[in-house]
């Protein structure tokens, strides 16, 4: 009898963590959210690879009008910049007002801050690079909150190197051997006689999710604390200062948002370069896919679901206006293919 409630438990607790697409409501492709101002607008947080979606969601809404530009305050990447209304004064209170609101709405906690802040109620919506993992669904599951998410677009994860390493192109076998630790030097790959040098992210990151998911395919990763990396640009940091060394990114955060920025290069997959098109190839079960695709997920707190502007965000995000901006983003909304 213990053992039989005990199991029920385990189902139990299985079931309220679970998370999935929620069907959307009939005439959601006429659906439109009314009543949002710049004040009233929900704060929409973010990994670091979604904050130009995020940005260019929120502006969209608001009527504000964007451009792509440097990241000033890293010099590393590139942002989604605001536009001032017409005729606003650049130096009036109106204009103070103004930023000061929109710096308010445009931080981004990361993919795990994101949704530790959705299921504490400090954010109201979150638009991230991965689905909620399980530590945050146990989190949950402690705080009697019900976070929904869906995905909404493609994205994938790519691997890079050193410009000047040989090696062009590695197997799924061989990335996997690599990061178990059973190929150890570039000569068996093709490359120079010299120790790999693996480099990993943080446990909670969106990339390490993805390449312990999409992967790895249960197998598990060595440990090199001394390669692991805290930050979206750690990859491209320590690749681009090691001829030896590898690394894992977002597809997005590189072909968007670092682009020339960082001096590495992108290997192909088992013979396949990563584009647009070749992902969306792998998606469609058609020849010279690149493997590793994988989604980005709005996610919203059930209780906000109805009768609230983060809910109606969240419905909004699978219209085909929302599609549109997700495409314009350099994302791949998630469409009938």
């Amino acid at each position: 009898m213990k053992c039989f409630f005990s199991l029920l438990l385990i189902l139990f607790v299985a079931g309220a963590c679970e998370t999935f697409e929620v069907p959307e409501p009939e005439g959601v492709e006429d659906f439109e959210i009314k009543g949002l101002t710049l004040d009233n607008f929900p704060f929409i947080d973010c990994s670091t690879s979604t904050s130009p979606l995020r940005d260019m969601v929120m502006y969209s809404l608001l009527g504000i009008s964007w451009k792509w530009g440097l990241d000033v305050v890293s010099g590393s990447q590139y942002a989604v910049w605001f536009d001032l209304p017409k005729g606003m004064e650049i130096g009036s209170d109106e204009h103070k007002a103004f930023t000061n609101r929109i710096h308010e709405l445009d931080g981004y906690s990361g993919s795990h801050g994101a949704y530790v802040n959705l299921i504490d109620g400090v954010c109201d919506v979150i638009i991230d690079s991965r689905d909620i993992s399980r530590n945050e669904k146990e989190y949950a599951m402690e705080k009697n909150v019900t976070v929904v998410t869906k995905p909404i677009a493609w994205d994938a994860l790519v691997f890079i190197v050193h410009p000047d390493n040989p090696v062009k192109t590695l197997t799924t076998k061989q990335i996997r051997q690599i990061y178990t630790g059973e190929i150890t030097n570039w000569k068996e790959l093709g490359g120079e006689d010299h120790e790999i040098h693996p480099y990993t992210r943080d446990p909670d990151s969106g990339s390490q999710e993805k390449m312990e998911t999409l992967v790895m395919g249960g197998q598990k990763m060595k440990e090199w604390p001394e390669m692991m990396g805290n930050t979206m640009l750690s990859p491209y940091v320590s690749v681009e200062m090691d001829p030896y060394g590898i690394a894992y990114t977002p597809f997005y955060f590189c072909e968007r948002m670092v682009r020339d920025l960082r001096n590495v290069r992108v290997l192909a997959i088992d013979g396949v370069y990563p584009t647009a098109e070749t992902l969306l190839n792998e998606v469609r079960g058609q020849k010279n896919g690149y493997p590793f695709y994988s989604h980005i997920y709005a996610a919203v707190r059930d209780s906000q679901r109805k009768n609230s502007h983060p809910g109606q965000i969240y419905t909004w995000l699978s219209t085909p206006k929302a599609k549109d901006i997700i495409d314009e983003s350099g994302y791949i909304a998630l469409r009938n293919l």
